[in-house]
């Protein structure tokens, strides 16, 4: 047994792999992913892609640095007039014991010294439904399913707070990673505040990996924290991707990232001397590992006036209110492992 693991290791970072992944399986599984694992997904988008809504287009890749996008800097406006007065409170939420506790049972690598926190339960039920509403909107949503090709579930909303934390290490989310949750997603980062060296550019890879997810490191960090496993250092990734292949979020209140963070390397700023607020959208497939955007209650959680039974359009059902199938919950983990498995390596 442990000679053929030793062989298939040996086997998975070789060029011919590498091929085997780029050019015959990765296009093979995105077509099975498109159009059996997302069947109903796939439909949709053909329904939603005859209307010819405007979309961003990432110029084929994975992610894409938007500047100077008016409706962005409008909404990041409104969210930063509101996350203002609510950062103090926040930051000595961050700083109590108790938010450290509850943080030690979910992500152990950032309750060593917590420096983030979400304001979005604290907004007014008026932005919370405005915020809503443009995450909803046709460019959004054109945009997530041009680039899946299918047609994308809306998985979370958040506004994050992070915060300096003197005397602190690079940990959790601010190493290189990739979100492995699932085979395709697009994730939408926009800076609230202005953000600069000083609280903490995101970073992401600038070159599309052929293989997506299926590359991945052979030296990752062993640590068992939650949150950190799996992660890459910054002195292991630049052997592979040297410092002209990272583009960073780096600008005025507005910019933003489109990225595929399940298929593109990237990794969260360490803020050094000033906060900073993100807004942050996830847009996913029902095969995908993430919580249910619906309550119980058979409301959005986002926007508690979105309720199942009063929402009649399929688009916006299906962006709302999806939830995997018994099935899909049961196989998901699964699949998950599968992709790792058969990684490719350097």
């Amino acid at each position: 047994m442990f000679l053929l693991k030793k062989i298939l290791k040996q086997i998975k970072k070789s060029k011919y792999w590498k091929y085997f992944i780029q050019f015959l399986f990765y296009p093979v599984y995105n077509f099975f992913w498109q159009y059996f694992l997302n069947f109903n997904a796939k439909m949709l988008f053909f329904l939603w892609k005859f209307k010819k809504k405007k979309y961003i287009d990432l110029l084929k890749n994975d992610k894409i640095l938007i500047n100077n996008n008016n409706n962005f800097t409008k909404i990041a406006k409104k969210i930063l007039d509101e996350a203002i007065p609510l950062l103090e409170n926040s930051k000595k939420k961050i700083l109590s014991p108790e938010y450290k506790k509850t943080l030690s049972n979910v992500n152990e690598a950032d309750a060593e010294a917590p420096y983030r926190i979400s304001l979005y339960e604290n907004l007014s039920y008026n932005l919370k439904k405005e915020i809503v509403e443009f995450a909803s909107s046709d460019l959004m949503v054109s945009t997530a399913a041009e680039h899946m090709r299918i047609f994308p579930i809306l998985t979370r909303i958040q506004v994050y707070h992070n915060i300096p934390r003197e005397g602190s290490k690079r940990r959790g989310a601010m190493y290189w990673h990739k979100d492995t949750f699932g085979f395709k997603n697009l994730d939408f980062f926009m800076a609230v505040t202005d953000i600069d060296e000083e609280n903490g550019p995101f970073y992401c890879l600038e070159k599309k990996i052929k293989a997506g997810i299926f590359f991945s490191f052979l030296n990752v960090l062993s640590s068992s924290k939650k949150g950190e496993r799996g992660k890459v250092t910054l002195e292991e990734f630049s052997k592979y991707f040297k410092n002209e292949n990272i583009i960073k979020l780096i600008g005025n209140s507005g910019t933003a990232f489109f990225l595929d963070s399940f298929s593109c390397y990237h990794r969260g700023g360490f803020c050094k001397s000033k906060d900073r607020v993100t807004l942050r959208f996830c847009y996913q497939s029902h095969d995908a590992l993430y919580d249910n955007p619906a309550s119980d209650k058979g409301h959005y959680i986002y926007d508690q006036s979105i309720r199942k039974e009063n929402t009649k359009n399929i688009f916006r059902k299906y962006l709302f209110f999806k939830t995997p199938s018994k099935i899909m919950k049961f196989f998901s983990n699964r699949i998950i492992k599968i992709y790792h498995m058969i990684e490719f390596k350097v």
